[in-house]
């Protein structure tokens, strides 16, 4: 009931910002009006400096300097009134453009081998729009805030389903299905009646799962159906831009050819293996511990735990072997170097699957091996 309504209001909370997607043209409006109006001032400027200038081979340079401030400054014009004709398609094609110029301008100093940010960013952007182009797709208005379903599905639905407090949430209704057995003397009785308790055990973790699992694919469907209904579904294989938000650093890309529809449906299914990791360590404590507050509050405190102390330089130097590592499929699907780059989701999803066959076979054995005293 709890999930049910947090996915209810995970729903409204985005259909109530359509408007902010909406307004994303207006952003880039006055972005492109802000740089055009730096670019003017830049031909004043020169072409004050031509007027002073006497020696000709800086006239030279100035006036090719002019030339190309002209041609930028004539593109954006065209920008802003393919802006005005709701034509982001126009806009992204005239972006090629410029970037194209700035190559054209600086290529002598900024080389392919360059670090420079602006070069990177340019780069970064050139790839996107010749990336759309070739797969003959409409673009969206900023590719960081995909306002269509496959684009919103995961930039705003599993970065919640991924979050620490759903984990959690997650781990309460898979890790202590074993845990209720000892405490409601289940196991006991089954014992005694010859009912398989290691079957039985299997059948409770591997049940759990797959109901948790069928609860993330339910409540996934009808976020993306209602998205889509009211932002339009976009693209399959339109580009995710994948990357990073960070407070200090910003947005750093990270993945940006992976297909939307790729992302949201590999992310959708990684999460089978961090809930049946979930469902085998929280058997392994319950065998031993056999409370299920217990257990609930172990995980909780591995999870929010590791949260904390993540970025930790010790941590990081382990964070190749922990399994809390993998519990992010939008972050291994963005190749990072922290991990095992580009095979990061291969083998997150092989490690979590080991471990939890790992924890299930140690749970039957300490089962198999449990002693339950006769009352006569």
């Amino acid at each position: 009931m709890i999930s049910s309504l947090i996915i209810v209001y995970s729903v409204y909370n985005t259909i109530s910002f359509t408007n902010i997607f909406k307004n994303n043209i207006t952003t880039l409006a006055q972005e492109v009006q802000t740089t055009e109006k730096t670019v003017q001032d830049n031909i004043e400027t020169t072409e004050e400096s031509l007027k002073t200038t006497k020696v000709k081979a800086e006239s030279d340079d100035l006036n090719n300097t002019l030339s190309d401030l002209n041609q930028e400054d004539n593109i954006y014009q065209k920008q802003i009134a393919a802006i005005g004709a709701n034509d982001i398609n126009e806009y992204y094609h005239l972006q090629k453009e410029i970037d194209q110029l700035y190559f054209k301008q600086y290529g002598s100093q900024y080389g392919s081998q360059s670090s420079s940010g602006q070069d990177k960013f340019v780069k970064e952007e050139l790839k996107y729009i010749k990336t759309v182009q070739e797969r003959k797709l409409d673009f969206e208005a900023i590719p960081t805030m995909q306002s269509h379903a496959f684009g919103n599905f995961h930039q705003q639905f599993i970065p919640i389903l991924t979050s620490s407090l759903f984990i959690v949430l997650f781990a309460s209704m898979v890790s202590i299905l074993v845990a209720t057995s000892y405490e409601s003397k289940e196991n006991r009785f089954y014992r005694f009646a010859g009912i398989d308790l290691q079957k039985n055990l299997i059948i409770k973790v591997l049940s759990g799962t797959l109901a948790t699992f069928a609860w993330i694919i339910i409540s996934s469907i009808i976020y993306f159906l209602v998205i889509g209904v009211v932002n339009g579904f976009g693209a399959w294989n339109y580009p995710a831009y994948l990357g990073d938000s960070d407070l200090k650093t910003g947005f750093t890309l990270t993945n940006l050819t992976i297909p939307n529809g790729i992302l949201d449906l590999g992310s959708i299914l990684y999460l089978f293996f961090v809930i049946f990791f979930l469902a085998s360590l929280g058997a392994l404590i319950s065998v031993f511990v056999k409370r299920s507050m217990v257990v609930v509050g172990v995980i909780a405190l591995f999870v929010m735990g590791y949260s904390m102390i993540g970025d930790v330089p010790w941590i990081i130097s382990i964070r190749r072997f922990v399994p809390f590592s993998y519990f992010e499929p939008l972050k291994l699907f963005g190749n990072p170097s922290a991990l095992f780059g580009k095979y990061s989701i291969l083998i997150g999803a092989g490690y979590l699957l080991s471990l939890s066959v790992l924890f299930l076979l140690i749970s039957v054995f300490i089962i198999k091996n449990q002693k339950t005293r006769r009352i006569s």
